[in-house]
């Protein structure tokens, strides 16, 4: 389809790359940079439709960033062959107690840095940009939570102190690293001291055999070309 020469629309539209989204033991690789070329086509995983920019010449003015957090237990007698089509999940054993501690380990244990071309815009942990979204409520429903990054309000974000630019076919990265939580003596005891190995957040992120989503949002305007 032809563009319709100098004119321009420009759009509120969010960008989204996914860590990790499914059920089941994952293999997710530290430092790991999200939009690149691993998710595209794969709506459900990014709506970055080419690797690494935006496609058709477009810019975007990034306002906000956003980290999402679902973490959800699998084991309770919800789920099982009667549940639709699903296939037994009786022999997960990620109950909504792991579940629960994930929002923390994967929160505070993460960084993220925004990186524009080969330039870090960036870097803080994850739990510094709020979702501003989700489900929020309480339940004591087979022991289920109702969490979410920080509050389920478009208020709760975070907002830049100063608009990111993104220039036509210019890259734009985030990336991910996880950090363990190392032990602070060897002493035996109660708490920590009774910890033999440092805690470390991405395993038991991949350990976790439940369902599991970590997205992180880019959210601003988009202008690009009329067609």
């Amino acid at each position: 389809m032809s563009r319709l020469r100098d004119i321009r629309e420009r759009i509120h539209q969010p960008r989204y790359d996914s860590l990790v989204r499914g059920i089941g033991v994952s293999s997710i690789p530290n430092l790991t940079q999200l939009f690149g070329n691993a998710n595209v086509g794969q709506r459900a995983l990014t709506n970055l439709q080419v690797a690494g920019a935006l496609a058709a010449d477009a810019t975007y003015l990034i306002k906000a960033i956003r980290c999402v957090l679902f973490f959800q237990g699998l084991n309770d007698s919800e789920f099982t062959t009667a549940f639709g089509s699903l296939p037994a999940l009786v022999n997960v054993v990620g109950d909504n107690a792991r579940a629960e501690d994930l929002y923390g380990l994967v929160g505070y244990g993460s960084t993220f840095t925004l990186n524009i071309g080969n330039k870090p815009m960036m870097t803080a942990p994850a739990v510094y940009a709020p979702a501003g979204m989700g489900i929020s409520g309480f339940t004591t429903e087979n022991s289920r939570h109702v969490i979410s990054n920080g509050l389920a309000t478009h208020q709760s974000i975070l907002k830049l102190a100063k608009d990111i630019s993104v220039a036509a076919r210019q890259n734009f990265n985030v990336a991910v690293e996880f950090f363990p939580f190392a032990r602070l003596g060897t002493g035996v005891g109660a708490g920590g001291g009774a910890i033999n190995a440092d805690i470390d957040p991405l395993a038991y992120l991949n350990q976790f055999d439940g369902l599991k989503m970590v997205q992180f949002h880019i959210d601003g305007l988009e202008t690009r070309d009329v067609q």
